[in-house]
């Protein structure tokens, strides 16, 4: 039997979170969730390896972009897909630069959700 692909989300709404990991778990995903960028690290560091980190832009304790760069220190092929409500196309671009990664922006549909994690997973097939 193969693995389930393990995903870490990251998002310090709450709502926001437990809706997604209930979601892609109903999707057969093996999620683990962190309210913030350190919690997050925390998982990395803790947990074991991921397929795929979800995280918001803006969260406090440690943003996305200092989670993306520790975490890559972590685990340097790790997959990441941004979701936020607000990203400047500077930062947009600042982000996306550092390879492996995507941005999708709040509100979102579940439906393009999992097409931006299948088109990520797949480029690690």
């Amino acid at each position: 039997m193969a693995a389930k692909t393990r995903l870490l989300v990251a998002d310090d709404d709450a709502t926001l979170l437990s809706l997604l990991k209930k979601t892609l778990a109903r999707e057969g995903f093996d999620v683990e969730t962190a309210r913030n960028g350190e919690e997050a690290l925390c998982l990395l560091t803790d947990s074991g390896s991921f397929d795929l980190l979800i995280t918001d832009v803006r969260m406090p304790v440690k943003n996305g972009e200092e989670l993306l760069r520790d975490a890559r220190k972590l685990c340097p092929g790790l997959k990441v897909i941004f979701i936020t409500g607000y990203c400047e196309q500077d930062e947009r671009g600042r982000i996306c630069s550092q390879g492996d990664c995507e941005i999708i922006a709040k509100p979102f549909k579940i439906p393009d959700l999992l097409e931006v994690i299948d088109r990520s997973l797949a480029v690690s097939r």
